[in-house]
């Protein structure tokens, strides 16, 4: 497209572009100029409402983290559920490290092998679990 034009067809050359479709170049630009400004609010209300759900997702992310020791859960993503509305989705009582703020290692027993997982796949542990 040129200055956002539909490009012209050979019936256009022959008998001349359709008055609706005729528009100069300056005629153009003041008119994308005029509907820019027109879009421009819609921008700032788009970043208002951005903001307002970074907040609420903050309120509920787990930003705290798990401490040192602490018995948590994991999500669970067995191969195969044969009813998988009557299946836990959480498994373990696993006993914490932390790695970083969002990476943890989380061990079953000290001489088991460290799982490392994403702090999202964490939940504290509540007690009634299934414990694989």
């Amino acid at each position: 497209m040129v200055f956002g034009r539909v490009p012209r067809l050979p019936c256009d050359l022959m008998f001349g572009a359709p008055p609706d479709r005729a528009q100069s170049t300056t005629d153009y630009t003041a008119d994308l100029v005029e509907r820019l400004h027109d879009i421009h609010p819609a921008r700032q209300h788009l970043k208002v409402a951005s903001d307002r759900m970074k907040a609420r997702y903050d309120q509920l992310a787990n930003s705290a983290g798990y401490q040192e020791g602490e018995s948590v859960a994991v999500t669970s993503y067995p191969e195969e559920r044969r009813s998988l509305k009557l299946q836990s989705y959480w498994e373990g009582t696993y006993n914490i490290n932390r790695i970083n703020d969002v990476i943890y290692g989380i061990q079953r027993h000290p001489r088991a092998k460290m799982m490392v997982v994403h702090l999202d796949t964490l939940a504290p542990y509540l007690g009634a679990i299934r414990d694989e």
